[in-house]
């Protein structure tokens, strides 16, 4: 019987110690350093509050955290309405120290575009996990905000018949700021980004459970366990270049290419873009 005691005891722990339901967490505050951008000469302001003030430009951490559970913020796109082809991203990077992603820069690193806007009409979610620029997969989704009702060059009846892994979120307002919640299951094979405003809120990423948009080549998370051992760290940018659906990845049959005030590329330094509140809920910092 004592034994068996021990044995049951043995497993018990063994089991405590696997279950990533145990892993002890902790809601950190990061601290950003600020890289001009290309385009308008202009560093993002970093507020003694925490929030980040963009014309143009990007931030990074000074952290890492190892083993996220969740990330939260507080975006602002209204310095973005009626602009076209302007991207605000919000999203983390496995690598580091110094900069690196899943496409643009000289170093390649896994990615997770929590959002990335095309104005302030279509968002997208991305997860890019792979070993390089060449072995890059993603799984991505599109997100319809509420400002395609007053943006003539997006088409609204896509809305009432959309394509894979297109979501309607219209219930958001980017007139005014909204939160966006960004969650991990235990075992890191689900991630959901959850947009909320006042009352209103829409689930527009869900590995699981939705469905994915046309280019996606991920079948699985199996990657990110491993990754989120080794730390990622948190960026924001706004800048002028990629913007969801630039490359017509899902075709854009949504936005209106035909009309003259629609083909040409907005200013990005009319525009401004803002995220304040951001916590990480990790395991611990690197």
């Amino acid at each position: 019987m004592k034994k068996l005691l021990l044995l049951m005891i043995a497993a018990a722990t063994l089991f405590s110690c696997n279950n990533k339901s145990t892993l002890t967490t902790t809601t950190f505050t990061p601290t950003f350093n600020g890289v001009q951008g290309q385009y308008c000469g202009i560093v993002p302001t970093i507020n003694s509050d925490g929030s980040i003030d963009f014309r143009e430009g990007r931030v990074q951490s000074t952290e890492k955290y190892k083993n996220v559970t969740k990330v939260t913020a507080t975006v602002d796109l209204s310095g973005l309405n009626s602009l076209n082809w302007v991207n605000a991203s919000f999203y983390m990077i496995n690598g580091g120290p110094g900069y690196c992603d899943a496409g643009g820069s000289s170093t390649y690193c896994n990615e997770i575009d929590f959002m990335e806007t095309n104005g302030n009409v279509l968002s997208q979610t991305t997860v890019h996990l792979g070993t390089s620029n060449s072995a890059n997969k993603e799984s991505l989704e599109f997100s319809y905000l509420n400002s395609i009702n007053t943006n003539s060059c997006w088409n609204q009846d896509y809305l009432s018949n959309p394509g894979s892994g297109v979501n309607n979120a219209t219930v958001i307002d980017p007139t005014k700021p909204f939160d966006i919640t960004i969650e991990f299951n235990a075992d890191y094979t689900n991630m959901t980004v959850t947009y909320s405003q006042d009352s209103n809120s829409v689930v527009v990423y869900d590995f699981l459970s939705h469905t994915k948009g046309n280019d996606s080549s991920i079948d699985n998370l199996n990657d990110l366990k491993a990754t989120m051992e080794s730390g990622w760290s948190i960026v924001a940018s706004y800048w002028q270049g990629y913007s969801p659906d630039q490359y017509k990845i899902n075709g854009n049959e949504w936005y209106n290419y035909d009309d003259p005030a629609c083909k040409d590329w907005s200013n990005v330094c009319s525009g401004a873009f803002k995220i304040s509140n951001i916590k990480v809920t990790a395991e611990s910092v690197i």
